[in-house]
């Protein structure tokens, strides 16, 4: 059984969560908007192309008839924004000590 260090995030595998892992999936080759807040109508930051990764960083907020989550890439602080949920998908890690 797994036992999350105190002050860990824990997240069921493959739950959106803090802490998870995402991938930008199924948008067809247009991309996703990232947002500078989580509404249609914030200044998009960036789009991110599928199979781009992502931290989560915050969320879930509801707005505009959409889950937002706060994104952060792991290799460039600086692409970081809100994106709706319907085009994210989690990343399965291993977390079996």
């Amino acid at each position: 059984i797994f036992t999350p260090t105190p002050g860990e995030p824990f997240l069921a595998t493959g739950m959106m969560g803090l802490g998870a892992y995402v991938k930008v999936a199924d948008t067809k080759g247009a991309g996703l908007r990232v947002r500078a807040s989580g509404s249609t109508s914030a200044a998009s930051n960036f789009v991110a192309m599928d199979e781009e990764v992502f931290l989560v960083i915050g969320g879930p907020e509801q707005s505009d008839g959409y889950t937002w989550w706060q994104l952060e890439a792991p290799y460039d602080k600086n692409r970081a924004g809100w994106a709706v949920s319907s085009f994210l998908q989690v990343i399965e890690t291993d977390s079996a000590p």
